[in-house]
């Protein structure tokens, strides 16, 4: 039951991401417009205080956002291929199955750090996200970063034998 487990929350991850990814390349304006905004700065408090890190520049808005895309996707296929990889070692022995969770131990570490570092700290904190009442992704990213933390938690576990 415990590799079940492990199987069911590697692929509902994996389908969390596949969203993710198809919604962000086929609705791209809308997804581009938070990255904008936040970078931009254009809903923080004090502009005179704090604007001097907001970046102007849309090409590089673009970037980040597609660096983004990039970076998720990369955790929808570490998620994805571990996933297969236990389905595939579902009856094998310990030692075997602990090596076919590695792929999706580092898609969901890799998910932690998008979203706390990139999401949480610096949009955040250096972008002030936080201020933005449209344009605030704070309590998503800290939910994912959690989900995510904890689903690398239950699959770093080691079976009892």
């Amino acid at each position: 039951m415990d590799r079940l487990l492990k199987i069911g929350l590697s692929f509902s991850a994996s389908v969390y991401m596949f969203f993710v990814v198809f919604n962000n390349l086929f609705d791209y304006d809308s997804n581009y417009q938070f990255i904008n905004h936040i970078a931009s700065m254009s809903e923080i408090f004090d502009r005179r205080a704090n604007a001097w890190r907001a970046i102007q520049l849309p090409v590089f808005h673009h970037l980040m956002y597609v660096f983004i895309i990039l970076w998720e996707t990369l955790i929808l296929l570490l998620l994805a291929v571990g996933t297969l990889q236990m389905i595939k070692n579902i009856n094998a022995d310990s030692i075997t199955f602990e090596k076919a969770k590695v792929k999706s131990k580092s898609g969901f570490i890799c998910g932690v750090i998008l979203w706390f570092v990139a999401f949480v700290s610096i949009g955040g904190e250096w972008f002030l996200m936080w201020q933005s009442q449209k344009w605030n992704g704070q309590q998503n990213a800290f939910f994912l970063t959690i989900c995510f933390l904890l689903f690398a938690n239950y699959l770093n576990n080691r079976e009892i034998v």
